[in-house]
């Protein structure tokens, strides 16, 4: 094709491939079309210990681990995977070029985690993507109520915190445990622990027997575990570096996201006042990597190099902490250079 037809963007747009992965032991390829994750899911076995375990008190028997450290509480959290229509560029304009995003509709049917009251009683809400922070310090033991709203099966696995081999959320064939597989409307309670060690900026997603799927629909969230009595940052801010494929959205192209939007002015602007302590939770959840540029600003990596642009892969999560003295409006944005331009940027407004 003559690239001289089109625009940059819009050339940048034709470099994607098929989407290629395993769904309990089977491949999918998506050239062409939107995969149907709950089709695919019928045709998945429910294991063993999942089709044994006991489900009519609302969920199977599980046991419950008391707080670990001195002064350690626990954190509950009641939390539902649920279908949400969502829209990655709401106001169909990119801010960084002040140009519109010519790819029509920008609507589709993605997954969410919400969040929930005590027992479910009612929404805090919507569905999100990312789905809500969870967070803890060290010495707590954190307990997630998950209610399955979908309907193909799927978890919350976390990343960092330690928790015990049935807490795993992971779909393991034949051996999986039920919080590896939890059905339409059924209730798994996971509890993980926040041992020393695991202090760091983390994150949580779907691993049960569709992922990745559920993951490229939305299943993420950030997760953040504190050290015993750490001061919160005067600003702080969660940031999921990701992609919505056409597979997965049915929709023209492939989108860059940062927290499911695309595009400045639809990606989070993300605000801040000279003299604070700024923290960025960065974290990415697709097959790319990905760098995290903040322009005008640098930090101290923990080896004590001094960077402005930190390079990332599929589930790796690091914060970036400094002291903020550069007013003014400033770029976020990942620099891989198709990644940028297909959406993956937004604004850093300091006064």
């Amino acid at each position: 094709m003559d690239p001289d037809g089109i625009d940059r963007r819009g050339f940048l747009a034709l470099t994607g491939g098929a989407l290629i992965c395993t769904i309990a032991g089977q491949e999918v390829v998506a050239d062409e079309g939107k995969i149907d994750v709950e089709g695919l899911s019928t045709q998945v076995k429910v294991p063993p210990k999942v089709a044994a375990a006991d489900w009519r008190g609302g969920e199977p028997g599980i046991r419950r681990l008391a707080s670990l450290g001195p002064g350690g509480q626990t954190r509950e959290y009641w939390i539902a995977a649920e279908p949400v229509e969502w829209n990655i560029v709401p106001t169909h304009r990119d801010q960084m070029t002040a140009q519109k995003v010519k790819y029509g509709k920008t609507k589709f049917a993605a997954y969410g985690y919400r969040a929930y009251s005590a027992g479910f009683k009612a929404p805090l809400g919507e569905a999100s993507v990312p789905g809500p922070l969870i967070e803890a310090e060290v010495g707590d033991t954190v307990v997630v109520h998950f209610r399955n709203k979908l309907k193909a099966p799927v978890t919350m696995h976390p990343h960092g915190i330690f928790y015990a081999n049935e807490m795993d959320g992971a779909y393991k064939g034949k051996w999986t445990d039920p919080g590896g597989f939890v059905q339409t409307n059924r209730t798994f309670t996971y509890v993980w622990e926040a041992q020393e060690g695991t202090e760091g900026t983390w994150l949580y997603h779907d691993h049960g027997p569709m992922d990745p799927l559920p993951i490229f629909k939305g299943l993420f969230g950030p997760l953040v575990i504190r050290a015993r009595g750490e001061a919160r940052p005067d600003s702080e801010f969660f940031l999921g570096f990701h992609t919505w494929d056409p597979s997965i959205t049915g929709l023209k192209t492939t989108y860059y996201c940062v927290n499911g939007k695309a595009y400045a002015g639809n990606t989070p602007t993300l605000e801040a006042h000279v003299g604070q302590r700024v923290a960025f939770h960065v974290y990415g959840v697709d097959n790319f990597f990905h760098t995290f540029h903040l322009h005008g600003h640098r930090w101290k990596e923990p080896d004590g190099r001094i960077a402005d642009n930190k390079t990332f892969g599929p589930a790796d999560s690091f914060r970036v902490e400094f002291t903020e003295d550069n007013p003014g409006r400033w770029f976020y944005h990942c620099h891989v250079f198709q990644h940028l331009h297909q959406g993956m940027n937004g604004w850093y407004l300091v006064s």
